[in-house]
């Protein structure tokens, strides 16, 4: 199946949604598709929309995971990798 980046985000928006009234706004899989989303806006060059997903994913990540866990770690890489396409 082959899509479009608006399409990808609609579906992600979706999800986002759907995820956060079945689990809750705090779910680790919330958090998975707004790293997801966040994917799919760095692919586009959108680096501040990326950022501000990463940092959502982040911020759920480590309420309920803990700071440690590898997928905040993941998350991190994610944010770091958009700064150094920055030059930052």
């Amino acid at each position: 199946v082959s899509c479009s980046f608006a399409e990808a985000l609609e579906m992600h928006h979706i999800s986002v949604s759907a995820r956060s009234r079945a689990y809750g706004p705090d779910d680790v899989d919330v958090a998975n598709t707004y790293n997801n989303m966040a994917t799919v806006y760095d692919n586009q060059g959108k680096d501040e929309m990326a950022l501000e997903q990463y940092g959502k994913s982040l911020a759920i990540d480590i309420k309920a995971l803990g700071e440690d866990h590898p997928d905040v770690a993941d998350t991190y890489n994610n944010i770091a990798s958009v700064y150094a396409k920055q030059g930052k």
